[in-house]
């Protein structure tokens, strides 16, 4: 069972600037384009986009739960919850390095960074492209095997390639760097994202009334309200203690009746079957509680 001290949990919990959100692309959205993906979902109640979070699912054992997450416009506090996930296909072109043989090809006159005729946006699709391959690597990674969207630079909605000299035709076949040869590549393809709506549920029109919310639906327990044996309470302070950032309690089973315990005050116990039952890793992620005055997030991980 591992610990994470939550130094300020309202604050940790509210999304309050969406540009700090990466989209899942080599090249992020522009901030004003995520600034008006917020705006939408608080304003309308529903946004949807691609390859773009603003809440997450994860997998508490074999169940599949929503990370709280909270949004405000300044006036009033919403929950942000996942509405629909879907993968959807998008024709659209990538621009990626192709690892080759050793032996350069003959007529060959390979480029070498910086290419200094490329447009400052050119030369940052080059470098992620370059990220992607391993070109500062040893072994380099030979991305052309790889699937559509997964090789390099993808040309997403908000990132033009109509402007962009690497694509239909890069101004140079071959790249040389370090010790590894690429050849440019640019392909228009079928490229599988996935699209999420998001909603916005109104929870609060104050900050103590989104606070005490938290407190209602995230915390599961306060320890300093309810009764602990002492084998419970040994546990909790070998899980928070002496680590200023996380700690961890662990024990073989069979489970011992303090984590019992403990478990059944975080509302897991109920989830975890017995050990024996358990084939491959497993957590239980994502559960708060204060203990002796401080939060904490809580994750009981089980190893077969």
């Amino acid at each position: 069972m591992s610990t994470y001290s939550v130094e300020e949990p309202f604050k940790t919990l509210l999304l309050t600037d969406p540009t700090g959100h990466r989209a899942q692309f080599a090249i992020d959205y522009p901030d004003e384009y995520k600034r008006a993906v917020y705006d939408e979902l608080l304003a309308s109640g529903s946004v949807t986009v691609l390859n773009y979070q603003l809440a997450y699912e994860y997998e508490f054992g074999s169940e599949q739960r929503e990370r709280p997450q909270f949004a405000t416009d300044g006036d009033r506090y919403y929950r942000i919850h996942v509405e629909t996930i879907r993968t959807v296909d998008r024709d659209w072109w990538e621009f990626y390095l192709d690892l080759q043989n050793a032996d350069q090809p003959d007529g060959a006159d390979p480029a070498t960074v910086p290419i200094t005729s490329l447009s400052d946006r050119d030369q940052q699709i080059l470098q992620k492209a370059m990220e992607a391959a391993g070109a500062d690597r040893d072994p380099a990674i030979d991305v052309g095997s790889q699937e559509p969207g997964s090789r390099g630079v993808t040309y997403h909605h908000h990132l033009d390639s109509e402007v962009s000299d690497l694509v239909p035709s890069p101004p140079f076949e071959y790249l040389q760097h370090n010790d590894h040869l690429f050849q440019a590549q640019a392909e228009q393809d079928t490229i599988p994202v996935t699209e999420r709506t998001f909603t916005a549920e109104p929870i609060s029109e104050s900050r103590s009334e989104y606070e005490r919310h938290v407190r209602d639906t995230v915390l599961d327990v306060d320890f300093s309200t309810v009764s602990l044996s002492s084998e419970a309470t040994d546990i909790l302070d070998t899980a928070t203690e002496g680590r200023p950032v996380s700690g961890f309690y662990e024990e073989s089973p069979p489970m011992s009746d303090g984590l019992d315990a403990v478990l059944t005050q975080l509302n897991a116990a109920e989830h975890v079957r017995e050990h024996s039952h358990y084939e491959e890793y497993t957590t239980f992620p994502n559960m708060y509680a204060i203990y002796d005055g401080r939060w904490y997030e809580f994750e009981l991980a089980i190893y077969p």
